[in-house]
Formats: C-alpha cells, structure tokens, sequence
C-alpha cells in the first residue's frame, strides 16, 4: 500500500517524501565536489574541456550532472527513475544550464543510440548495487570516444570490513574478507573490490589505469558531518580529503579513472 502510496504522489504531486535527492542533500553536494575536482583535473589534463560530451550513467537527481552542465559540457544524464529524472530537471532549470536528461537502463539507452560517444563517462556510486556491474561497465567503455575517459566509483572491501566490524559482527567481516559480492549482513546484494581486483578488471575492458581515489574518507571514518561544519572547516576538509594519497582503499567509496 505504501508503495502505490508513494507511486501516486510522485506520478499526481511530484512529491515523495522519502526521496533521497542528493543534488539537494547538503552532504552529498559536499562529497560532489571530491568527485568533480577528481574529474576535471584528469579531463583538464587529457584536454577534454567544455563543451565536450559528458555522459552521467544513474545520474539520479543530477548531482553531478547539473554542476557538470555548469562548467560548460554537454551533458546527458541517464537514470531508470522518471520521478529521479523530473528532480533533475527542474534542478538544471533552477541553475539556468541545459543538459539533456533520458530515462531507461543505460544498456538500453545506449543500444539504441549506437552511434553516441562521449569525451567522458561518469558513473557514481551505482555499480557497488548492480550484480552485473561487469557488463554494466563493458557497455560504458563502448560509449568512450578513444582517448577519452571512463569515470567509475566503487566500494572498496576496507568498506563493508570496517562497517561490519563496527558493529561486532565478526560473520560479516570474514564473509566480506572471503567474497567480493553478495548479501551484506543478511541484507541486499552488495560488490566490493580492492584496488588490485579493480586494476585487472579495468585492464581487461582494455582500458589504460590512470588512477584511484578515495571519496568520503575523513568525514566517514571520523564520524564527520560536512552539513553541520562552518564554511571554513568544509574547506579545510575538503583540502584534506584532496591532498589524501595513501591507503587509497580506506574510504566509503573510490573513484576509479581511466582512459581508452
């Protein structure tokens, strides 16, 4: 009932009230600015500048998408929620950018756009969800023009041991030590990686491994909450987060970037 509920409100009043919107999440717009910083140094230095094409695949309310139009790409979001979608929209109209928003799976999407090829794919926190991220990101690859870049979060093991270890479940810590995807804690599916599991694997798509970053390291293992900070210690946060190199894995997610 909750679920026709929600369905309604979306469809009737554009409205949801257990909607995560993270371009509007004060959080969440902290942690897009890692990932922007992280993208555009490496497009600066393969000089893909704007308006090259940008594709944004689970683009969600357009956390990315939007300030990516901002800086001056052609961007095309993609996402299987239409409500998601609509959020996005208005959220690219609020900011006076146009981007050009689609929904349907990105596999689908693309299939039928075979001719598209974008100077960068952008695919944050979604594969860590899919358990057919492999195929998922064999179809993003064929979306990058050659020499340019393929742009993909993950979640990395230290990620799913240090949450399970957090809360005494010494079962979870040695499942996630022993697999690399599945149920966590009983829940629903979940993949991880370490960083030389996702090197092979980016490798083997015949890509060139440029680098990995963490994202959310500080604010996640501190207990942090950007929201709640001044505007001077988001910045000193954010230069700490940026000036992170060591232990890579050591974060809430990490941002793979290669080149094709």
């Amino acid at each position: 009932m909750q679920k026709v509920v929600r369905k309604v409100l979306r469809a009737v009043a554009d409205y949801d009230p257990d909607y995560y919107d993270m371009y509007a999440d004060p959080n969440e717009a902290f942690f897009a600015q890692l990932y922007l910083a992280r993208i555009r140094s490496h497009a600066d230095a393969a000089d893909i500048r704007p308006p090259a094409k940008v594709l944004e695949a689970g683009c969600q309310a357009g956390r990315l998408a939007v300030p990516l139009a901002k800086i001056g790409f052609e961007v095309t979001g993609v996402d299987t929620s239409g409500f998601a979608l609509r959020r996005a929209r208005e959220h690219a109209k609020q900011a006076g950018v146009a981007a050009t928003f689609v929904q349907g799976k990105v596999q689908d999407v693309l299939s039928d756009h075979p001719d598209w090829r974008f100077d960068a794919v952008v695919c944050a926190e979604v594969l860590y969800l899919c358990s057919d991220y492999r195929e998922i990101l064999r179809t993003l690859v064929g979306a990058v023009r050659h020499g340019g870049l393929l742009c993909v979060s993950h979640r990395p093991k230290f990620y799913y041991l240090l949450e399970a270890l957090r809360r005494y479940d010494l079962r979870s810590a040695l499942e996630v030590q022993q697999r690399s995807e599945g149920p966590f804690r009983d829940t629903a599916y979940y993949n991880w990686q370490t960083e030389d599991e996702l090197r092979r694997l980016y490798e083997s798509l015949g890509l060139t491994w440029q680098a990995l970053y963490p994202i959310d390291r500080f604010a996640w293992l501190g207990g942090l909450n950007p929201a709640q900070m001044t505007s001077e210690q988001r910045d000193q946060l954010r230069e700490l987060e940026l000036a992170s190199t060591e232990a890579t894995s050591m974060a809430r997610y990490v941002l793979v970037i290669a080149a094709r």
